[in-house]
């Protein structure tokens, strides 16, 4: 049976090619997307909007406001540590997380501030309707966000942590939702490599959140006067920690952009590390869950020279002693001379 007539042909190739290029024309890339934040006159105030997109790592997603103002100085936070001040901005995205998108913008003349805050989940693949971001890091430091797409609109969603109900959660009109975490694994510090898993109700799969050790040190044990090499994570990006070991400080180390420091420290020469024992590392800001330790030898290479200032102790008040000693003789014989220029007796 003949489909089509043979004097048809010509027309249905044409339509082919004209759906084609209209797909290749006007159909954008699954990597490239563009998406308007909405600017607020307002200090810091934050909109309930939460928008996504799928595709293959690194997506290419592009910025604007809705409403432009011309000749206005724009400047754009992204959520992973860069930021531009392109009008509309183009930003590659590396790796599937949930991105705080920022925008502030000054018109000219007058100065008005205008601000505008977007919650944007870049999710690895189309049907994944479950992120956590990050995957891992340090349960009571780590900021951890939980977000979904595509559920039922503007429905209670139940959210499951290792099968138990932990929160509820409302969709919005698109389907999307996002729930902090961080406060949650706060309340439950688990040790090193703990993976939580988390689940929802209606049923999208599950993910889940693997905890690691804020501090590791090398060497772990040793003597006071030495060095030991620290390396801290999931700590706030760009900032200073406090290093501490069983109290005294070691010093302070600046984090970079992912939050986490390598840093050599002397192992203070003073109590409680010169006695032999265990003693903890703590860091300010605070790290929840298991923290490495460092296990003082204390009489190796140490005895020795604690008792040699005992005796310089000792030494030293004895010194003073004397000193104080022949002053007061000095004085005595001074009077005796003074009353004996006088011509008095002294008895």
């Amino acid at each position: 049976m003949q489909v089509f007539a043979r004097g048809s042909r010509p027309f249905v190739v044409a339509i082919l090619l004209f759906a084609l290029l209209g797909s290749i024309l006007f159909v954008p890339p699954t990597d490239s997307v563009t998406i308007n934040v909405k600017l607020t006159v307002s200090k810091g105030a934050q909109s309930n909007t939460f928008d996504q997109v799928f595709g293959k790592f690194p997506i290419t997603v592009g910025f604007s406001v809705n409403n432009s103002v011309a000749g206005a100085s724009y400047f754009w936070q992204f959520g992973d540590g860069t930021n531009s001040s392109n009008p509309a901005p183009f930003h590659v995205f590396n790796s599937p997380c949930m991105y705080e998108v920022q925008v502030r913008t000054t018109a000219p003349g007058n100065g008005t501030v205008l601000t505008g805050t977007l919650l944007f989940g870049a999710f690895g693949q189309t049907g994944v309707s479950l992120l956590i971001c990050p995957t891992q890091g340090t349960a009571g430091i780590t900021p951890v966000v939980l977000g979904g797409a595509y559920f039922p609109v503007n429905r209670a969603i139940n959210v499951t942590m290792d099968g138990e109900l932990i929160a509820k959660v409302k969709s919005n009109n698109g389907g999307n939702w996002v729930l902090d975490l961080s406060s949650i694994l706060a309340n439950n510090p688990e040790p090193n490599g703990t993976v939580y898993n988390f689940g929802t109700y209606p049923s999208r799969g599950s993910i889940s959140f693997t905890t690691i050790e804020g501090i590791s040190a090398s060497p772990g044990a040793g003597a006071p006067g030495g060095s030991v090499s620290v390396v801290g994570r999931s700590y706030p990006p760009n900032s200073r920690v406090f290093v501490y070991l069983g109290g005294p400080s070691l010093g302070a180390a600046d984090t970079d952009g992912n939050g986490s420091f390598s840093s050599a420290f002397g192992v203070p020469f003073s109590p409680p590390l010169i006695f032999s024992g265990s003693y903890q590392y703590s860091t300010v800001p605070a790290i929840l869950g298991s923290q490495a330790a460092f296990r003082s030898s204390g009489a190796i290479g140490t005895g020795t020279q604690f008792w040699w200032w005992w005796i310089l102790v000792i030494i030293a008040i004895i010194l003073i002693i004397i000193y104080i000693v022949r002053r007061s003789r000095k004085r005595k014989e001074l009077a005796i001379d003074e009353v004996a220029a006088a011509g008095q007796t002294v008895p």
